[in-house]
């Protein structure tokens, strides 16, 4: 699809798409004797949940059962099919977003069934430092967010989560932030496992820091 995002797991478990960010979660290899596709991260197989009774994708113990065996079409095709129900590796709906659910699904040849294999020698180089172009942010080096208002109070993150306007002072590492710019998140300089998120999932106004990274577009 347009973005060119990545397949990654979710709980190092579950199928989703992602923006590249060189994680193990988003290397695979094919593995000969098995005749599975497996996962850097612990080793583990594609596999249909359930022993191929749902949709639903994740990695598995290796057992190659008809479930666990993909084959890639080619660059061409560019579908990954499996060997038994013939059934499309598919981001869910066709929504091109992070965190999008990945299943498979009837063939029908649109976008959001088309992958390309790309090498890890021969994939691009994540951006480490200087500033992100996409973002606006410099990467990894620490910053304000100052208001315009008369008072030109700074944004300091409370107690780990709640987010205000306070008086600047100096070296307060609270009201410092840093962009990261693999997981494309903002990360307090106080508690800095604590990224900025949108609460409930997007669905809220209100603004906060959270320990779970997700990388996904709240």
């Amino acid at each position: 699809m347009d973005s060119g995002r990545y397949l990654d797991l979710i709980n190092n478990r579950d199928f989703v798409i992602k923006t590249q960010n060189g994680r193990k979660t988003q290397i695979w290899f094919f593995d000969q004797k098995s005749k599975t596709i497996k996962t850097q991260l612990n080793k583990q197989s594609w596999d249909i949940k359930s022993a191929g009774k749902t949709t639903n994708m994740q990695v598995y113990s290796t057992n190659s059962g008809w479930f666990q065996i993909f084959k890639y079409m080619g660059k061409k095709d560019a579908h990954f099919i499996n060997i038994y129900n013939k059934k499309a590796l598919d981001v869910h709906g066709g929504k091109d977003e992070e965190g999008r659910q990945v299943i498979v699904w009837n063939r029908h040849d649109g976008k959001n069934q088309k992958w390309s294999v790309v090498y890890t020698d021969k994939a691009a180089d994540i951006q480490t430092s200087g500033l992100n172009a996409d973002f606006g942010f410099q990467i990894n080096k620490p910053f304000y967010f100052r208001s315009r208002l008369p008072m030109k109070r700074v944004v300091e993150c409370i107690g780990a989560n709640n987010l205000v306007l306070k008086r600047w002072r100096k070296n307060v590492a609270a009201q410092t932030f840093t962009f990261n710019g693999v997981e494309k998140t903002i990360h307090s300089n106080h508690w800095k496992n604590y990224v900025m998120e949108i609460q409930s999932n997007g669905g809220s106004s209100n603004l906060r820091m959270i320990s779970t990274i997700t990388s996904r577009w709240w």
